[in-house]
């Protein structure tokens, strides 16, 4: 079975996963992969490095002369995946304007379709939900043309991928099991020890510890990470030559004049202090919650993200999703919206296309809404709303285990949960909260069934 593996990754344990698929009569045809893996690839195998694809290069030794422009029939079958993608673009063309991403996506368009085209995959498998612009393209182009597809998903539960054949429409095998197990009762004691254990965890409602993916994100993005996860550094610093390497890399910069530059940057980043930035913007409409308000808690995502584009579709608009939950408040109900504590850690303060100049002014103006500080106990705010709302973020899933009313704008791993509310528009949303106002209770049962079907 000829086969396209999608998966930038440079373990040893990728190299194995495609020696196997090959020994399986799964010829690998075409492999994009992590930088510098191509001499790992199995013989005949195109080789594409996801830099290049993110820089809308072809892989070497593809022709690209015999793949013409994408015509307008193809152009309009995929206006979805265009207005998707325009979003995506903000991660690697953030100052460019709308026509030149949407021509930077049109070359991507005419490349990948003449790709399938002359080497016919019949299966693609992702390492992941496709949320890179060139990955995103190739999945919705292999749908249209009817090539399988098999992508895996975190569950947030520690060794649980969930795997997909379309992400939108969810795990069949689970939808199946699901139907199975609808009407049986199982225990806490039927799960198995690492469900059970993180089941346990989270449902204690005195349970306030940060979560273990937060923990791992605020490591890796903190600046002495960053530091020290240099190969070279490290290893300058073991054999005790990091001293005269920085006094040669002064000297450098003096001759190249590059020091001068380097210090007018430093200059830069100072003046950076006073300037008006997204931290800034957030805490000038800021106010402590009131805790003796009924409330929907709003925890915003990271952006960009995979959980907002492709996961949230036109809610990658996270503004569009608070203007929709608060149009279907019940009356004297507000909503508290929060920050995702990585977002600035992540992406830096400065505005950019996903987090503009005005964006956290905007969601203030909008009536009955409130930004909510940043450090405000996020699960405090769960266990004292009355219901949660996100696109596809872990925090609606949490509610659940806490049994509170959880709503979804998007489509994450826990779609299929029965207890929670999938909103698309005012009126959903607010058939959705009348339910929560008149008493709608999460059955722990259904969650309980809901986990042993995912295991």
């Amino acid at each position: 079975m000829k086969t396209f593996v999608i998966w930038a990754d440079k373990s040893q344990g990728l190299v194995n996963l495609i020696r196997q698929l090959e020994s399986h009569n799964h010829k690998v045809v075409y492999w994009l992969g992590y930088e510098g893996s191509d001499s790992d690839a199995p013989s005949g195998t195109i080789f594409h490095s996801y830099r290049d694809a993110i820089l809308a290069k072809p892989a070497k030794g593809v022709d690209i002369s015999e793949f013409p422009p994408p015509s307008s029939e193809l152009i309009q079958k995929l206006y979805k995946t265009e207005s998707l993608i325009m979003t995506m673009l903000n991660r690697f063309m953030d100052h460019q304007s709308v026509d030149e991403r949407r021509h930077r996506y049109y070359e991507m368009l005419g490349y990948w379709f003449g790709v399938l085209k002359k080497y016919q995959p019949e299966v693609i498998i992702f390492s992941d939900v496709p949320h890179f612009f060139y990955d995103y393209l190739l999945y919705e182009l292999a749908r249209l043309l009817g090539i399988k597809t098999l992508t895996f998903l975190d569950t947030r539960i520690p060794g649980r991928l969930l795997f997909f054949n379309d992400f939108w429409k969810g795990s069949e095998i689970l939808q199946k099991e699901l139907s199975k197990n609808k009407d049986k009762n199982f225990s806490v004691e039927d799960l198995s020890d690492d469900i059970k254990k993180y089941y346990q965890t989270f449902s204690d409602k005195n349970y306030n510890l940060t979560p273990p993916h937060i923990q791992y994100q605020k490591k890796k993005y903190s600046f002495l990470h960053r530091v020290l996860k240099s190969s070279k550094l490290t290893s300058s610093i073991k054999d005790g030559t990091i001293f005269k390497k920085s006094f040669d890399y002064i000297l450098r910069l003096l001759e190249s004049k590059s020091l001068l530059n380097l210090f007018l940057l430093g200059v830069d980043q100072l003046l950076g202090i006073f300037k008006f930035n997204l931290k800034k913007e957030y805490k000038s409409v800021q106010s402590a919650p009131d805790f003796s308000k009924k409330f929907v808690y709003m925890p915003l995502n990271v952006q960009p993200e995979c959980s907002t584009s492709p996961q949230g579709d036109m809610y990658a608009d996270q503004i569009l999703m608070i203007e929709t939950l608060a149009a279907a408040l019940p009356k004297d109900w507000v909503v508290y919206v929060k920050e995702h504590p990585m977002q600035w850690l992540r992406y830096g303060k400065e505005f950019f296309s996903s987090k503009y100049e005005g964006y956290y002014r905007s969601i203030a103006k909008i009536p009955n809404i409130k930004v909510v500080p940043v450090e405000t106990d996020s699960y405090k705010l769960i266990n004292q709303s009355q219901a949660v709302a996100n696109i596809a973020g872990v925090a609606s899933w949490e509610a659940v285990l806490r049994s509170k009313p959880s709503i979804i704008f998007g489509y994450p791993w826990y779609k299929d949960c029965p207890s929670i509310f999938k909103v698309s528009d005012v009126e959903s949303c607010r058939a959705a909260l009348e339910k929560v106002k008149n008493g709608f209770k999460i059955d722990q049962q259904e969650v309980i069934n809901y986990l042993k079907s995912l295991e």
